[in-house]
């Protein structure tokens, strides 16, 4: 209850500057989305409660806020399945008991919104146990890793994380504390402290730069709230002074460590709430991704966290040949609740110094320590662009009825990368990265990702705006499955494809219009015969594309 109305409290506080700054984006999305029939998510609310609650059901997505309460307030805002009620709290927009919400993971690291938004989420999920799920992301489940490396004193300790592919140099924790210590004009001995620990742990092993400083910004902005003092200690209410506003060293520190030590820590109430797959009807969602070294695989309660050895083997074990894809996703939700509760047994080191509770779930947000098997890291996309569908894992999939999987966790440019195979389809709607010219490097970006329909007959949804401010909103085609196409049946809307002339594809001439007045457009998803990647069909009939190699870092665009 503390927590619920700490939030109510602040969101209204903010709500005002939220709705500001959405400005050009929300405008210029309005006026392309919700002037179409039941497609906007003003136009969806504004619609008769008997005529909203008959129509199909919907799933709506949303991932990567990573701090960013703006950004989390844009999603929202854009959505035709939650909303902000009158104490701007989430709730579903419908009665609907079909309305589900999925957030896909990663609410940590790059914005001072950490606080709000793990306690809305979490509030949420108490709210609908059954009608929201919430994933875990490697910016999550990395915060066990503060209950024993901030409780050590040693300087000269190892690399606390696994070499990975692409990954940042690295920087011994000494280098780190006498550069403080230069800096601050003091020993490096006297330099460290819990407070320049953390902020080596977060610049420097977990690519949160800034963190530090956006979390003191957060609670800066709680106690000018009225709130407690400590927002780990509701006794504390009523005791503040003058100086509340005034945030030290020691209390972001402290506030680190507690959101993920105590039970009612805003870090481990998301994680307890959390899982790492949900399968709702045909539709897989997981944070990263599905490599084929994954399938069917459940990882061993004993990994442990480290760079491999020559002669280390992955532990773990496949379930049986002909299993349910249910039977996937329950093994390893039941594996992610026993990490919780090895984690919880040893939050700090073992008399080994180097192994401690959760070591399972951390081997989760690396690849070498999960030998490239992780659903929670691993992708199709590698640097903005999407490697080869691997036929083997479209088979694995469809063969146990899954027709599309949505995830986050790799940046996707300014809007959501579809790769489309011939029966399952991958949505990445992991837009952080969309503009590095502006503050938070997303910009004007935003986007919302919806499946509807029945849990066998849906499609996906997608709209929102691109970083110059450019609008889109379009439907994806039915997907069809294998047994429907060995019996000559077609999806319940048919799309025809337009021909590819030295692969410039000409506008509108894939698309159709949906009884609600939606765009249903059948090359979103699909290459052209010179290597551009259909991205989004934009407001005016035309394409956006993308072009590169995967890995090499370098994206054109055009349109």
């Amino acid at each position: 209850a503390h927590f619920d109305e700490l939030g109510r409290r602040l969101s209204l506080m903010e709500a005002p500057r939220a709705r500001a700054s959405v400005g050009a984006a929300r405008a210029g999305v309005g006026k392309a989305v919700e002037a179409k029939k039941g497609s906007g998510p003003k136009a969806w609310r504004h619609v008769g409660f008997h005529e909203r609650d008959a129509m199909p059901a919907l799933v709506g997505f949303i991932t990567d806020t990573e701090g960013n309460y703006d950004y989390w307030c844009h999603c929202v805002e854009l959505s035709r399945v939650v909303c902000f009620d009158a104490d701007h709290q989430l709730e579903f927009v419908r009665s609907s008991e079909l309305d589900k919400f999925v957030f896909g993971g990663d609410v940590f690291d790059k914005g001072p919104g950490d606080i709000r938004i793990a306690s809305a989420l979490v509030a949420f999920k108490k709210k609908y146990p059954d009608r929201v799920v919430l994933l875990v992301g490697n910016r999550d489940v990395n915060k066990l890793r503060l209950t024993a490396e901030l409780c050590e004193q040693g300087i000269d300790v190892p690399q606390p994380v696994p070499l990975y592919p692409r990954a940042p140099p690295q920087m011994a924790l000494r280098d780190f504390l006498k550069q403080r210590a230069l800096e601050d004009n003091i020993s490096v001995d006297e330099a460290n402290t819990a407070a320049n620990r953390l902020r080596w742990i977060l610049d420097k092993t977990m690519t949160a730069q800034g963190a530090f400083e956006s979390r003191r910004q957060e609670l800066s902005l709680l106690r000018t709230a009225g709130d407690v003092s400590d927002i780990q200690d509701p006794e504390g209410a009523g005791k503040l002074g003058p100086d509340c506003r005034v945030v030290t060293d020691e209390d972001v520190a402290g506030n680190f460590l507690d959101s993920v030590r105590n039970d009612d820590g805003f870090v481990w109430q998301y994680l307890h709430h959390g899982q790492l797959a949900a399968l709702v009807g045909n539709t897989l969602f997981v944070h990263g991704g599905v490599p084929l070294e994954s399938l069917g695989w459940v990882p061993a309660r004993d990994m442990r966290y480290r760079s491999p050895q020559s002669d280390d083997v992955c532990g773990g074990s496949f379930l049986a040949a002909g299993h349910k894809i249910s039977e996937w996703v329950d093994a390893l939700n039941l594996f992610y609740e026993e990490g919780l509760h090895d984690f919880r047994a040893q939050m700090v080191w073992r008399s080994d110094q180097r192994s401690r509770g959760g070591e399972a779930l951390l081997c989760l947000t690396s690849t070498p320590a999960c030998f490239s098997r992780s659903v929670m890291v691993e992708s199709l996309l590698q640097e903005g662009m999407p490697t080869e569908l691997d036929p083997r894992v479209e088979s694995y999939l469809s063969s146990r009825g899954v027709r599309r999987v949505v995830c986050g966790h790799k940046p996707c440019g300014d809007s959501p990368f579809v790769v489309r195979g011939k029966h399952v389809e991958f949505l990445h709607c992991d837009t952080t990265f969309s503009d590095k010219s502006s503050a938070d490097k997303r910009g004007l970006a935003v986007a919302a990702v919806e499946v509807e329909g029945d849990l066998v007959r849906n499609h996906t949804c997608i709209r929102g705006v691109l970083r110059d401010g450019t609008t889109y909103d379009y439907e994806l085609p039915e997907v069809a499955s294998p047994e429907s196409e060995s019996h000559g049946q077609e999806p319940a809307t048919k799309r025809t494809r337009s021909d590819e002339r030295d692969g410039a594809v000409a506008a509108g001439t894939s698309s159709v219009q949906a009884e609600n007045g939606a765009v249903c457009d059948d090359l979103i998803g699909l290459r052209t015969a010179d290597d551009w990647w259909i991205k989004a069909r934009l407001s005016d009939g035309s394409y956006h594309m993308a072009s590169g190699k995967a890995g090499d870092r370098n994206v054109f665009y055009k349109r």
